[in-house]
């Protein structure tokens, strides 16, 4: 489809409208914040409250960005054809995961949520990175937007939500995350059923051809001058 939502020639790249790119953006914005949460005060605290070694700790940490550079790539992929169908799941898993990890009683569920974190957290940045290679014009700048914006999330996450680890309990601290995934998957699916209507519309408009100018009848092949 191009910027119009007209299907594109064959072999032509698809361009997609700037808004499209908002929802799916702001999701990965959210998975990555989500993804570095437990650095710093919140790690802290969640090990302290469940009895982890530092490096049992460490693992539990690092595992998911293993399970984010294996999916980066598939969610790319298929971002790119599918970009709400694959990025609402990965938002869905996100939430999830975070939930898990708030109610987990031991070690081995808080590794499975923070696993399935990784897995949500992969999916949905490798579709908003597909999504900014399809503005035309506009991708280069959407790029360097959604790096800045990934990088303020894994810089800023670990120290707010410490905060409030600290002043609430780390527990709390990961449900607080819960409504900004929601809304993220509000704002990815609404952005693809715009998409959608938007597709629609333009598809069942008929065709309008120009008028065909008859020729005057002394005009025809053939026809008796006059």
């Amino acid at each position: 489809m191009d910027a119009s939502g007209q299907p594109a020639p064959a072999g032509s790249p698809v361009v997609r409208p700037l808004w499209s790119f908002v929802g799916p953006a702001f999701g990965a914005m959210v998975a990555a914040g989500m993804l570095a949460a437990p650095i710093g005060p919140l790690g802290a605290a969640i090990r302290n409250d469940l009895g982890l070694s530092t490096a049992a700790m460490t693992v539990t940490v690092v595992v998911p960005y293993v399970v984010v550079a294996v999916l980066l790539v598939p969610g790319y992929l298929l971002g790119r054809r599918w970009p709400t169908a694959t990025g609402v799941p990965a938002l869905v898993f996100l939430l999830l995961g975070s939930v898990v990890c708030a109610f987990a009683p031991g070690a081995v569920l808080m590794g499975a949520g923070l696993v399935v974190v990784g897995l949500g957290a992969g999916t949905a940045i490798g579709v908003a990175v597909a999504l900014s290679g399809q503005l035309g014009r506009r991708r280069s700048g959407a790029r360097l937007v959604l790096g800045l914006a990934l990088g303020a999330a894994l810089l800023l996450a670990p120290v707010v939500i410490g905060v409030l680890a600290q002043r609430l309990g780390w527990r709390p601290a990961f449900l607080f995350g819960v409504p900004v995934v929601v809304l993220a998957v509000v704002g990815t699916g609404a952005t693809g059923i715009a998409m959608g209507v938007a597709r629609g519309s333009r598809s069942g408009r008929p065709a309008v051809s120009a008028p065909a100018t008859p020729l005057a009848e002394g005009a025809r092949p053939g026809g008796p001058a006059r």
